[in-house]
């Protein structure tokens, strides 16, 4: 396997000693034969599912784009490069209440890869970049969410599912409760002629 940059994102092992073009390959082959260090590897299995998301997302607009010769990678540049960060650990935040000799906490990584799996799933959006920050109580968190949506979504029904669906189920997962949500719509992207 090579080293070279996937897209403009180094290819430093970031991913429990993979790199994510090692990664791309592996679910090339329908992750088999099953590779233990990169199935065991929290980092990993959050990338892999980023990477899936996006041929999900994004395959029939590069299609298209390159159908017409119009081809401008920058948004998957910067959808790979959230990956990367999306799998880091990051911080720590604990969870209160729990008894003692006890320790639960959740990454930040972790809980940038539910925002993003939240945003993805509403039609019609791709979830960028996610930034969050606890407010000084340590009881609320606040989210600041770049997302892409396709030509013809509604933006408004669009920030309304993600608003609703972020404050029932982030605060499943996490010691907070949601507080500002700025949802900024980067970009709009013409859809591929396959995609729903």
């Amino acid at each position: 396997m090579t080293d070279a940059p996937v897209s403009g994102v180094p290819a430093a092992d970031d991913f429990d000693g993979h790199t994510l073009e090692e990664l791309a390959e592996y679910l090339d082959r329908g992750r088999y034969p099953v590779d233990p260090s990169i199935e065991s590897s929290p980092a990993c299995r959050i990338a892999l599912a980023g990477l899936q998301r996006l041929r999900e997302i994004a395959g029939p607009l590069l299609q298209q784009e390159a159908d017409a010769a119009a081809r401008d990678d920058r948004w998957i540049d910067e959808v790979l490069g959230r990956i990367s960060l999306e799998s880091r650990a990051g911080r720590r935040f604990p969870f209160p209440d729990v008894p003692v000799g006890t320790e639960a906490v959740v990454t930040e990584g972790a809980l940038r890869g539910l925002v993003r799996a939240i945003g993805d799933s509403i039609p019609g959006v791709l979830t960028g970049r996610v930034r969050f920050e606890p407010d000084e109580s340590g009881t609320r968190l606040d989210l600041a969410v770049d997302v892409t949506v396709f030509y013809g979504t509604s933006i408004q029904s669009a920030s309304a599912a993600f608003r609703e669906r972020i404050a029932l189920l982030l605060p499943r997962h996490a010691p907070f409760a949601v507080g500002a949500l700025d949802l900024r719509v980067r970009d709009v992207l013409e859809r591929g002629p396959e995609q729903p």
